[in-house]
């Protein structure tokens, strides 16, 4: 039986719609947190008008009482970060802080423990991101192109080489002249799906610019078979309408060095 003939026998061919993510994984969408009302205007902690200090407590209570800053500053640029609040304006905030109480500008350390902490912080929260296109659940380019660098370095630890042992299967939708940006989007939906059912180990599945979809696979000599049936299956997945759903599939062969690849990845993402 041919992968594909198997590949049919289990799946039916009839996605519903439940099977396209049009939100993203509900693991990744936090709900709305609901917050009380605050007026529109900065306030002093004691009601008079100016910058709201309430975030910079701890660091007044160090000024007032002759204590070190440095604790307090810390403590003060991990909340400013996790609240979302620039750089720029919590250092606003410290200077501000500082002209109130000491009738000056801000210490030295006290600047740069708040923005080592802010920065801390901040990387904490953006590699917590996703490192997945929320739409098709394709892998980023940017997870793609660092996929690639690894393999590179533990190829020429191992002294064995990428171009022999991966490649990339790209696949671009057809897409008829007229078809909209959300149709787009719709038919890189299905090609994720249709790439997950084939190729559903560890292969890394990738958006590569707005129109591609690619898998970097290993060589292996069931491969080209394994095209035809992503063929075949991108061709058959739309049971609403007669007309074939039409791409194109190739198989992409990574070049010699990891510098290289990554000039391959931003030609492929060119329209």
């Amino acid at each position: 039986m041919s992968l594909f003939a198997d590949i049919r026998r289990r799946f039916d061919l009839r996605p519903g719609k439940s099977s396209l993510n049009l939100a993203g994984s509900p693991a990744r969408i936090a709900p709305a947190a609901s917050y009380p009302e605050q007026p529109c205007g900065r306030r002093e902690p004691h009601g008079t008008a100016g910058t709201d200090h309430s975030a910079y407590l701890a660091i007044a209570e160090a000024l007032r009482d002759g204590a070190d800053v440095v604790p307090a500053s810390d403590e003060v640029g991990r909340r400013l970060a996790a609240d979302g609040v620039s750089l720029m304006e919590a250092l606003d905030g410290l200077s501000a802080l500082y002209r109130s109480i000491a009738g000056g500008e801000p210490a030295f350390a006290a600047v740069r423990a708040l923005s080592s902490s802010w920065a801390e912080a901040s990387l904490v929260y953006l590699h917590s991101l996703s490192c997945e296109d929320p739409l098709t659940g394709l892998s980023s380019l940017a997870h793609l192109r660092s996929r690639l660098g690894e393999l590179y370095r533990e190829a020429e630890f191992r002294g064995t080489s990428v171009p022999q042992t991966h490649a990339l299967v790209v696949v671009e939708p057809l897409n008829p002249a007229g078809t909209s940006p959300f149709e787009r989007e719709l038919r890189l939906v299905d090609v994720a799906e249709c790439l997950r059912i084939v190729f559903y180990g560890g292969d890394v599945l990738g958006r590569v610019g707005s129109h591609r979809a690619a898998a970097l696979v290993g060589r292996e000599p069931k491969l080209p078979e394994q095209v035809a049936t992503v063929r075949a299956l991108i061709t058959q997945w739309r049971i609403d309408t007669d007309v074939p759903q039409l791409a194109r599939i190739w198989i992409e062969g990574l070049p010699g060095s990891d510098a290289m690849a990554g000039n391959l990845l931003d030609e492929l993402t060119r329209p």
